[in-house]
């Protein structure tokens, strides 16, 4: 369509000819569980890639592929030996029978692999450029040598060359985000003094030599695109000015593509960015690039089909490639054609695809579960949905999208819940566009909603549904401790909403994100504040999501913010709050306190209503408080059930 001329433009990258000019980035996530525990393509990933293919994307880049036997940890794709060919023909036939490109991102992890956690099996080494000197963590750390170096050559070559048999179109190598061949690339971590380090060229040497190698197995035709780093965002580390310096060497040496990102996954927040940073993050380093070069070039961070076609027009780069809006709706790029806009599920950046529940999508709730998809039922229900936060909106949709017949009820005068809340925190306004989508979809469904209504047993009882739904929610924990409800003591989520307006020294109660956020907000507001929390940041027994987690500390320790960890609160008074720190008991003044220590279920309904209705079922933060891609993922648990 015409506000999208540019994006819709045919293109090439090498001989390959695209049908469009965007392409989805290789990621990795939950997405690389997919794999069985040996790293062979899966049905399961196969439905995955396929639901982006049908979604008319211009290529697909896959999720990192590796090259190396001995350094795998299991469930990682992999094309270190023929017997992994079938498997990724089988997935290249399933983008090609859909009308789409395939291309097999190839790494070795490097230093990534301190991000595998309990997948890496603790003697398997991790190979570097250079010890450095902050790596006194334990971890097999090698310092990688010349064989080693003629190694990682041909195991690169040869995964370039089973790519290509198994019918790819494609090849990229990653190059950047702190993997192996980033390592090389970057001043940060290579110290080295031989031939490899040193100079920007010869920090460069290794990956143009990868690429050389691949592209004498491949032919001359065949496209290899590589993703580098515009910069590093860590102390010391890669410069647009030497990225620009990188990728004319790598385009000398037959790279077909240069896709430039940002950022190192264990240092820097940047690299999978979330809602605190702003669109098209990396778009000016691309820019930078494109130059320089004479093959494309590919930018990515945080990009909306709006920002694309810009970036296009104003000659900033070649190609857009978008991750995380695939997640969150597979067939992004055919709405767009068919200028269905308001049916997109829109990514919103808050990171739960990462997150440390079951890696779904706030907004999409079939991710990763492309192999299940809903079917009509063939015994239509009649159910009452009470509770109209995002949960019980979603499995409005969702059941009323099988058949069933749905109403929807809302003790207060607005659907949304909690999630209006969140939607109100600064940089946060995307994630109202969920609720538009989630209302929308009711509306498209014919959903009956029922505003300022408290559902209580009678009502159920003469309303006679053969199913309830709960999806009540959860309210706002208070402190167990004295003074824990005084009068100056006030809800974080009151505070974002702004019907709470704290007053004189604050003092911030908690340490996970709505805390740390909180404690951001108040600080960027001029106000005086700190933040105190029985733990460290972040720890309540449940890991949180890395990126959004180092953006928040990033802008603590930026601002200036007072921290007290591991400060168990004992009492509040009405000036001061009282905590142990270690032996020591401690006096904070603070004329108001926010609390911001969790939540607890609403969920006096469903016993209420036992012997009632035949079936009950429980959706969302009413069987226990999570995050929006959890709620998202019940609903659809509720759906496929019913």
């Amino acid at each position: 369509m015409q506000q999208f001329s540019a994006l819709f433009q045919r293109g090439n990258i090498g001989a390959l000819e695209l049908k469009n000019r965007i392409i989805m980035s290789g990621m990795g996530g939950k997405a690389t569980t997919l794999a069985d525990p040996e790293g062979n393509v899966t049905d399961r990933l196969v439905q995955y890639y396929r639901a982006r293919a049908r979604g008319d994307v211009g290529m697909i880049v896959t999720q990192s592929v590796l090259v190396t036997a001995d350094e795998k940890p299991p469930y990682d794709l992999t094309l270190h030996d023929d017997a992994f060919v079938p498997g990724f023909r089988m997935l290249a036939e399933a983008v090609h029978e859909e009308g789409g490109r395939l291309c097999i991102q190839l790494m070795n992890y490097g230093l990534l692999m301190l991000l595998m956690g309990m997948m890496r099996p603790p003697d398997m080494p991790i190979r570097v450029p250079t010890i450095t000197a902050w790596m006194t963590d334990g971890k097999p750390y090698e310092e990688i040598g010349e064989d080693q170096i003629q190694r990682y050559l041909k195991d690169f070559a040869a995964a370039a060359g089973r790519a290509k048999e198994a019918g790819a179109d494609a090849v990229e190598l990653h190059a950047c985000h702190g993997c192996q061949v980033a390592t090389f690339l970057s001043p940060a971590t290579n110290h080295r003094t031989d031939e490899y380090g040193g100079s920007p060229e010869n920090r460069a040497r290794f990956a143009c030599m990868i690429v050389q190698e691949m592209r004498k197995e491949v032919g001359p035709d065949f496209p290899i695109s590589i993703r580098i780093n515009g910069d590093d965002d860590i102390e010391g580390g890669t410069s647009v000015e030497e990225a620009v310096t990188q990728a004319v060497l790598l385009e000398g040496a037959g790279a077909s593509a240069i896709s430039v990102s940002g950022g190192w996954e264990y240092w820097s927040p940047s690299t999978i960015a979330c809602y605190a940073f702003p669109k098209g993050l990396f778009v000016s380093l691309a820019a930078e690039v494109k130059k320089s070069v004479g093959v494309p070039v590919i930018t990515a961070g945080k990009i909306t089909p709006e920002l694309g076609e810009r970036i296009l027009l104003d000659g900033k780069a070649d190609y857009i490639a978008m991750g995380r809006p695939f997640l969150a709706d597979p067939e992004i790029v055919r709405k767009l054609r068919e200028g269905r806009i308001d049916e997109i599920r829109q990514c919103i950046y808050c990171n739960n695809c990462l997150g440390s529940g079951r890696g779904g999508c706030s907004v999409n709730p079939f991710l990763y579960r492309e192999s299940r998809p809903l079917a009509p039922t063939e015994a239509p229900k009649k159910v009452m949905v009470v509770g109209g936060g995002i949960a019980g909106m979603h499995t409005s949709v969702l059941l009323a999208q099988k058949g069933h017949k749905v109403t929807l009820y809302e003790k207060e005068s607005k659907l949304g819940g909690q999630w209006n809340i969140v939607a109100a925190m600064p940089g946060k306004e995307d994630y109202a566009s969920l609720m538009s989508y989630l209302i929308r979809s009711l509306e498209n469904y014919k959903v009956p909603i029922v505003l300022s209504k408290a559902i209580s047993k009678d009502d159920v009882a003469d309303i006679r549904p053969d199913v309830v739904v709960v999806a009540t929610g959860a309210t706002p924990r208070w402190l167990g401790v004295p003074g824990g409800k005084g009068e100056n003591v006030v809800q974080a989520v009151d505070v974002i909403e702004g019907t709470a307006i704290p007053k004189g020294k604050v003092a911030v109660i908690g340490g996970r994100f709505i805390g740390m956020e909180v404690a951001i907000m108040l600080a960027e507001q001029a106000r005086e504040v700190c933040l105190i929390t029985k733990a460290a940041l972040g720890e309540n027994g449940l890991p949180v999501e890395p990126f959004t987690f180092k953006a928040l500390v990033r802008r603590l320790i930026e601002l200036n913010i007072p921290l007290y960890l591991n400060s168990a609160v004992l009492e509040i008074t009405e000036r001061s709050v009282v905590f142990r720190l270690g032996e020591d008991v401690l006096t904070l003044p603070a004329d108001t306190v926010v609390l911001a220590v969790g939540a607890e279920s609403e969920n006096a309904l469903i016993a209420d209503i036992e012997g009632v209705v035949s079936e009950v079922v429980s959706v969302g933060d009413c069987v226990e408080p999570h995050d929006a891609a959890e709620a998202a993922y019940s609903a659809h648990r509720v759906a496929m059930r019913l």
